[in-house]
C-alpha cells in the first residue's frame, strides 16, 4: 500500500532525531537541538498511531482474534531487532550492566520499574510499547462511533496528562496520550484528500519551525501537544506526494528507519566519543559506514524476517479451523 506522505513523515522524524544527537555530540546540546530530538519523536507517535489504525482495519478483525494478531505482529516488529542491540551494548561496551536492568531493558518495560536506560532513545520505545495496549481497544471503541467521541476523549486526555507528573512517573504514556491520540485523529479523518500535495513539506516546515521556536523549556508538553494535533489534523486533507525521487528517498529511510534509530546512539558514541582522538574524517567515516552497515544488516536478517514471521504466525492462527464441540448423548 503506497502512502507516500506517511514515508516522508517518518524519514523527517528519524532525520530530526539522528540531527539531533549527532548535533549534542559533535557541536553541544542547545535548546534547539533538543526541540528537534522531541519533535522528531512526537512525529514517530503521530506516524505510528496512524499507521497502527489503518492497518487494524485491513485485518478486518474483531473481539480476541484482533487483539491476537495484533500484539503477536507488534511483539516480533518492535522487541528482536532492540534485543540485538540492547545485547551487543551489553557485552561490547564498559559499561556495567546489572542482570535486571538488562532484562528490564529487552522488555522495554524501565519506565514501569525505575530502570537504566541502555540507550538514550528507549524512552521512546518504552512508551509505543505501552501505546500498543491500548490502540486496539481505542480501535474498537471509536471505529463505529461519531468523530466527536474522540475529540472529547483527546480533550480529556489533556487534564490527564498534567495530573500525570503528580501522580506517579511510571505513568509516562498519559504525558505523551495527545500526541498518540492526534495520529489516531488522523486515521477517522481519512478520505478527504483535496489539498495539493506540494503543501504537505512546506506545512510540516511551519509546524517544526514554530515548535522549534517555542521550545525553550525542557518540558514543552503544550508545544508537543499542539505540532501532532496540527500535524493530525492537516495530514488526512493532503492528496499524495507524487515526485518521485522524493518518494523514493523517504521510502527508502522510511524502510531502514527503525535500524537508524536503534544503532545511531551506540555508533555515535563509538566514534565521536570512545575514539575522539581520531581526525574528524575519520571519525564521520566510521560513523556512516558502520551505520549503514547494521542498520542494512539488521533489517534484512532481523527485522524483516521477524515481521514476515509474525504475520505468518497470526494468520496461521486466524485460520485455524475451529474445535467440533462433543456430541451430547440425547
Amino acid at each position: 500500500m503506497l502512502k507516500p506522505n506517511l514515508d516522508f513523515l517518518r524519514a523527517v522524524a528519524v532525520l530530526l532525531v539522528l540531527a539531533a544527537h549527532l548535533a549534542g555530540y559533535t557541536i553541544r546540546t542547545s535548546p534547539a537541538s533538543f526541540a528537534l530530538g522531541q519533535l522528531g519523536v512526537m512525529l514517530f507517535f503521530v506516524h505510528t498511531s496512524l499507521v497502527l489504525m489503518q492497518s487494524l482495519e485491513r485485518q478486518q478483525l474483531a473481539g480476541a482474534a484482533l487483539l491476537r494478531a495484533f500484539y503477536l505482529q507488534r511483539a516480533c516488529r518492535i522487541y528482536p531487532l532492540s534485543a540485538v542491540m540492547l545485547l551487543g551494548i551489553y557485552f561490547l561496551q564498559d559499561a556495567q550492566w546489572t542482570p535486571f536492568e538488562l532484562l528490564a531493558n529487552l522488555l522495554l518495560v524501565q519506565n514501569l520499574v525505575y530502570a537504566r536506560y541502555m540507550s538514550a532513545v528507549l524512552w521512546s520505545l518504552c512508551l509505543e510499547l505501552q501505546m500498543y495496549l491500548v490502540l486496539p481497544l481505542l480501535f474498537l471503541l471509536l471505529r463505529r462511533r461519531p468523530l466527536r467521541w474522540l475529540l472529547a476523549l483527546w480533550l480529556l486526555s489533556i487534564p490527564l496528562a498534567l495530573l500525570q507528573p503528580l501522580v506517579t512517573a511510571r505513568l509516562g504514556l498519559f504525558e505523551f496520550a495527545p500526541c498518540f491520540l492526534a495520529g489516531v485523529l488522523a486515521w477517522r479523518l481519512q478520505g478527504r484528500a483535496r489539498l495539493p500535495a506540494w503543501l504537505w513539506p512546506p506545512l510540516l516546515a511551519l509546524a517544526s519551525a514554530a515548535f522549534v521556536a517555542y521550545a525553550e523549556p525542557r518540558a514543552n508538553n503544550y508545544g508537543r501537544w499542539m505540532v501532532c494535533l496540527a500535524v493530525g489534523l492537516v495530514l488526512p486533507w493532503l492528496r499524495e506526494i507524487s515526485a518521485p525521487r522524493l518518494n523514493r528517498a523517504s521510502k527508502f529511510i522510511a524502510r531502514y528507519s527503525y535500524g537508524i534509530y536503534l544503532f545511531h546512539p551506540p555508533v555515535m558514541g563509538l566514534a565521536f566519543r570512545t575514539l575522539d582522538t581520531l581526525h574528524p574524517f575519520w571519525q564521520w567515516s566510521l560513523f556512516l559506514s558502520l551505520l549503514a552497515v547494521l542498520t542494512g544488516l539488521g533489517y534484512h536478517l532481523v527485522e524483516l524476517p521477524m515481521i514476515r514471521l509474525g504475520a505468518r504466525w497470526s494468520a496461521g492462527r486466524q485460520q485455524r479451523p475451529a474445535a467440533v464441540p462433543p456430541v451430547v448423548p440425547g
